[in-house]
């Protein structure tokens, strides 16, 4: 890991490439309930699935085919034609109208409320990914769109591009550009969110008056609405290239199509080396929130262990939340998820630096996930008046363990 660099800059990259069509798409539905079962046709933007979560987008069929397997994670379908479901009319109305229709149509629309600040994020997520650059230098209309429609919603007084110093960075109509150092973590929104308004805010929280969007965010906006028709496409980095993939496109798929050959022991990591999740097999497909595939070699990567901290502080030292990664880590692998909530684990934005840090090579951030995961289990299992600490000393039986 000594090799890698935290650069955030990119430089001129190629036209977006469109990926080839695959004979089978693994829909991930881990967060959608199914609305259609085994051995349905569906055509290309009908909705196989709802959110379940509000705000979320609903799910649609990217290419028309045959539903052949439904697991309660994803949704196999079988590519069989071409024929496409009939475009839907935007609505002239505005705010919650034009909100609901989008989220009709498979477009995230939690993060999009009513406030005085908007932010247009243009700075790469992580480095080696440049899915940002060809949005901004080629589809500038699409983009316009997608922020007009967003302003209908918003009616934000106030609108900021921040971009990473050295980027392309073309602002909007009546937009300030932002110039932030090209150095990760700082493309997280969170890390955004501070550098332009000063407020710190807790991850999977929404900052206060303020709304922040990707520019991928903006073009798949602009796209809706431009052609009538639901999300069912992602934007990937593939070997410094950018791709516009169909959503559920397998993994193993994608990589063929790149001209590499996985060999075993290697790791296909989804999105970046810092923040990036092992796919389970080759057959697992990309979702929408998807902006990178990147093949590991067996012997390139780092094999994480479960050696003793060492109580060295780097991670402290480099933790851009300024909590104790070490101290969080060691109550998730004893099992004291509560205890890892006065080391402020929710305060973690999951970037990864730790881990990178870490001299005993721990996975401190899978431990940390563990943990805020388990906790979450524990809130949905307490009874409302009961505290959370309360509930794990003494037991759902009210004995004391």
């Amino acid at each position: 890991m000594t090799t890698f660099s935290f650069s955030l800059h990119i430089g001129e990259t190629g036209p977006l490439v469109k990926g080839s069509e695959p004979d089978r798409l693994r829909i991930p539905i881990p967060c959608h309930t199914p609305i259609l079962a085994e051995g349905d046709q569906v055509l290309a933007g009908t909705k196989i699935a709802i959110a379940n979560h509000d705000g979320s987008g609903d799910m649609h069929a990217p290419l028309a085919g045959t539903i052949k397997d439904i697991l309660p994670e994803s949704m196999l379908i079988k590519v069989s034609g071409k024929d496409r479901a009939k475009a839907k009319k935007p609505p002239a109305e505005d705010g919650e109208t034009i909100r609901e229709w989008l989220r009709d149509l498979g477009v995230s629309v939690k993060n999009i409320t009513r406030s005085t600040t908007l932010i247009i994020n243009a700075v790469p997520p992580e480095p080696g990914i440049s899915i940002y650059e060809p949005l901004l230098r080629d589809y500038r209309k699409t983009l316009e769109l997608g922020l007009e429609t967003v302003q209908r919603i918003v009616e934000s007084s106030k609108i900021f591009l921040a971009a990473a110093k050295g980027n392309r960075a073309n602002a909007f109509a009546n937009c300030t550009v932002l110039h932030v150092t090209p150095i990760y973590p700082n493309g997280l929104d969170e890390i955004v969110v501070k550098t332009v308004t000063g407020q710190e805010m807790l991850p999977g929280t929404l900052p206060d008056d303020t709304t922040i969007l990707s520019v991928k965010d903006l073009y798949f906006i602009g796209r809706v609405m431009e052609t009538g028709r639901p999300i069912t496409e992602t934007i990937l980095t593939i070997d410094n290239q950018n791709h516009l993939i169909r959503v559920g496109t397998p993994v193993g798929f994608l990589v063929a199509e790149s001209g590499t050959m996985v060999q075993p022991g290697d790791r296909i990591v989804m999105d970046g080396l810092m923040r990036g999740l092992t796919a389970i097999n080759l057959e697992q497909g990309v979702d929408k929130d998807t902006t990178s595939l990147q093949l590991i070699r067996e012997d390139k990567g780092l094999k994480p262990t479960d050696n003793f901290c060492l109580g060295c502080g780097e991670c402290e030292r480099h933790c851009p939340a300024r909590i104790m990664p070490g101290m969080i880590s060691r109550c998730a692998e004893f099992k004291q998820f509560e205890r890892a909530e006065n080391f402020h684990i929710h305060s973690c934005i999951e970037c990864g630096i730790c881990g990178y840090w870490c001299k005993a090579q721990r996975p401190l951030l899978q431990y940390i996930r563990l943990a805020k995961y388990e906790l979450a289990l524990l809130r949905e299992t307490k009874t409302p008046s009961q505290p959370l600490v309360e509930f794990i000393e003494t037991g759902q039986n009210g004995e004391k363990e």
